[in-house]
């Protein structure tokens, strides 16, 4: 009878022994090596055991990545996002069918939209100038559309809720902080500007409007826990701090909408959010008027708008861009492939200053949104903001059934979410983000807390939830 339990039994002990074998070995010819796969084992056992907790320790490498702790090549984003879908897949596999959530059966509209998106992408291939280059666009977006479905399931209870959403104001938080007190230098564009672990200003506004965005939500939903008002406090004090830092006039517009928008969708709250917003505008010009740095100052206020077009790249990108999409409306010029193809178009009528950014130094479009247009016509630009509006879309109707059922601490927070989203969304007007993980994860996030409003309404526990821990 022992014989037959020992292979069982001894099994997790034979492994364990089996990994400290190999990170010895992988150790002696390589110590940096060694702990890298020792963090990556620890990283796959907690997945493996709870997939919540793979997508808050990705979260934090996702904020972590650009700083000197990553790596080069094979970035630990990389395999932390890799071990997270095998522990996703083992998850749907090993458990009764039903057991978990899935997008593709409670949201099938969504689910097509994102497989007929990432699928258009591909096709682009076909008709693309390089491409290679459209392949590589297409399989960023299968990442991040991969993570989108894997949030979705991880994100399938109240209290996963609020740690992920805990851990997007503690990541947003902790950037602002290194930025603030290090001041890593960002390239040579951007040296007067805060960048953080981000490296672009214009990117870390954008993620520092959403972070302060989920910290002002939480600042308001967690009333009667004095410890935590005063987390969220600091979170979103470092987060304003760092994004009036970046310089970013792209940044600041995103943060006006993202106020706007909060005062639009405040529900019982809209009269007291709109006097916050008021204050912190004011705020805002006080600081930029009397006591920003100079050279911020500069680049906000000083350039007139002849000025600004001279010498800002982005008029250039976007004339070119506009041309582009004349020529080919429907279809594009495939993803990624607006470099390879910019150049023929500078010499259309009309005026471009800065044509070193489309010659010496091409980039994207610097929009989200005439870049998709750009390279995927159309079809592909309405397929991405179906996607997006369907996200927005559901997270709304996440607090709205929060609201019904009472829980107004979760209603509180699926509005922040949607502040949230609609402030980086605004700030890709002024960025190539259109594939950017954080966005994603705002995104998926809104169809994420309609299922747990759903399973709380049906179970009916918002209600009991909230009296419970309500002090008022």
């Amino acid at each position: 009878m022992a014989a037959r339990v020992w292979p069982a039994g001894w099994a997790p002990a034979g492994a364990a022994l089996l990994a400290c074998a190999m990170i010895g070995v992988i150790s002696g010819i390589d110590p940096r090596a060694g702990v890298f796969v020792t963090i990556a084992l620890a990283f796959a056992v907690l997945t493996f055991a709870d997939l919540t907790t793979g997508l808050v320790i990705l979260i934090v490498v996702v904020f972590a990545e650009t700083t000197p702790l990553a790596g080069a090549t094979l970035t630990f984003t990389k395999l932390t996002g890799l071990i997270l879908a095998c522990a996703w897949i083992a998850r749907l596999t090993s458990r009764p069918a039903g057991s978990d959530r899935l997008i593709f059966n409670e949201h099938p509209v969504l689910s097509y939209l994102l497989l007929a998106f990432i699928a258009w992408v591909t096709i682009g291939s076909t008709w693309a100038e390089v491409p290679a280059a459209t392949l590589t666009d297409a399989s960023r977006f299968l990442l991040v559309a991969i993570l989108y479905v894997i949030v979705y399931t991880a994100v399938g209870t109240r209290d996963a809720a609020v740690r992920v959403l805990a851990t997007l104001i503690a990541a947003a938080a902790v950037t602002s902080a290194y930025g603030l007190v290090l001041r890593p230098e960002g390239n040579l564009e951007n040296l007067d500007r805060l960048t953080s672990t981000i490296r672009d200003p214009n990117v870390l506004a954008a993620i520092l409007v959403a972070g302060f965005s989920l910290a002002g939500a939480a600042l308001l939903a967690l009333r009667g826990s004095t410890g935590a008002r005063l987390a969220a406090g600091l979170a979103a004090a470092l987060c304003l701090s760092a994004l009036f830092l970046t310089g970013s006039r792209g940044g600041l517009v995103c943060f006006g909408a993202a106020l706007l928008v909060a005062v639009l969708i405040g529900g019982r709250w809209r009269a007291k959010l709109a006097l916050i917003a008021v204050l912190i505008a004011g705020g805002t010009l006080v600081y930029f008027a009397l006591y920003a740095p100079p050279e911020i100052r500069e680049r906000l206020g000083n350039a007139s708008q002849g000025e600004i077009e001279q010498t800002e790249g982005r008029f250039t990108l976007w004339a070119v861009g506009w041309r582009v999409v004349q020529d080919e409306p429907v279809i594009g010029v495939g993803a990624g492939n607006f470099t390879e193809v910019s150049t023929r178009y500078l010499l259309e009528p009309g005026t471009v200053f800065r044509t070193d950014r489309v010659i010496d130094n091409p980039g994207g479009v610097h929009n989200s949104y005439l870049q998709l247009l750009t390279e995927t016509g159309l079809i592909g630009l309405a397929l991405y903001l179906a996607i997006l509006l369907s996200s927005l879309a559901a997270g709304l109707r996440a607090a709205r059934t929060f609201e019904r059922i009472g829980d107004w601490r979760m209603e509180i927070m699926a509005r922040g979410t949607v502040v949230a989203m609609t402030g980086v969304l605004a700030a890709n007007f002024f960025i190539g983000q259109e594939s950017g993980k954080v966005l994603w994860l705002l995104l998926a996030l809104g169809p994420a807390l309609l299922g747990v409003a759903r399973v709380a309404e049906r179970d009916g526990y918002g209600a009991e939830r909230s009296a419970a821990t309500s002090d008022s």
